[in-house]
């Protein structure tokens, strides 16, 4: 069997069958204004927040888990606060510390975000990150993701604005 990680007293997390690793992380979005990919965007709003996630790898270089992400939506007046749950596939395609990360979720906000659209909305990113050892069984890992956000009402539908942006995001994993 391949191993992912150095032997025993090396640093940084282990990527390896049957480990569970725990990351937190902050975020800034920059929103992405019209069309990107296939997606509409009609949001103009940054935003920044803080996740957490638990990531179990199910083979070496393979994990899949879940997480919440809060975030705090920058619109004139007051700000919007919002909470997603999200869950997680991570794979390392080339067995070293470049990722990519796949998530799906849903997302409640104290107002309509973006303006004119709903409080609540399905949430889905992609996109890479790096993992870069900084002790034993911790990481700093390092990454941006296309990150969208609709409420799935049909692009025809006014009260169905859409966002799209990228998160750039940094945090710490631990093994556990």
């Amino acid at each position: 069997m391949r191993k992912t990680q150095a032997p025993a007293g090396s640093t940084g997390v282990a990527r390896v069958a049957g480990e569970t690793l725990l990351r937190a992380k902050g975020f800034y979005g920059i929103p992405i204004l019209q069309k990107s990919f296939v997606w509409d965007g009609n949001g103009e709003v940054d935003d920044f927040g803080l996740g957490i996630h638990a990531l179990h790898f199910l083979g070496d270089d393979v994990a899949i888990g879940g997480g919440v992400e809060v975030a705090s939506w920058l619109v004139s007046g007051a700000d919007v606060y919002s909470g997603e749950v999200e869950g997680v596939l991570r794979y390392h395609p080339w067995h070293g510390p470049l990722f990519l990360d796949l998530t799906g979720g849903f997302q409640q906000a104290t107002k309509n975000i973006p303006p004119g659209g709903t409080d609540w909305n399905f949430t889905f990113s992609f996109g890479p990150g790096l993992d870069v050892p900084v002790a034993k069984d911790c990481s700093l890992e390092l990454g941006t993701t296309y990150h969208h956000i609709s409420n799935a009402l049909g692009r025809d539908n006014d009260r169905n604005p859409s966002q799209n942006e990228a998160r750039l995001w940094f945090g710490f994993s631990w093994t556990m």
